[in-house]
């Protein structure tokens, strides 16, 4: 399954959770951004539970203050 985790982290430490982010296994991708959240990731997991135990993981770096993941829907059909 594919997800993706907005994160906020504390003031000044989103360098810092970048590249503790960078190379973490099932981190597929990671972009800083300008806005509400300083990165956003796209991980993959086995299933829900592998993601809710990597989640959880982020979670515990610190500089992260606060996560929101968006598990990724099957694309619509055509037609319709």
């Amino acid at each position: 399954m594919v997800a993706g985790v907005l994160i906020r982290t504390a003031p000044q430490r989103s360098k810092e959770v970048y590249w503790k982010l960078k190379n973490m296994e099932g981190v597929a991708n990671i972009v800083p951004v300008f806005g509400r959240y300083d990165l956003v990731l796209m991980i993959r997991a086995l299933d829900i539970d592998a993601a809710g135990k990597l989640v959880a993981k982020i979670r515990e770096i610190e500089g992260v203050g606060y996560t929101e993941t968006l598990i990724a829907a099957p694309p619509p059909e055509a037609g319709g």
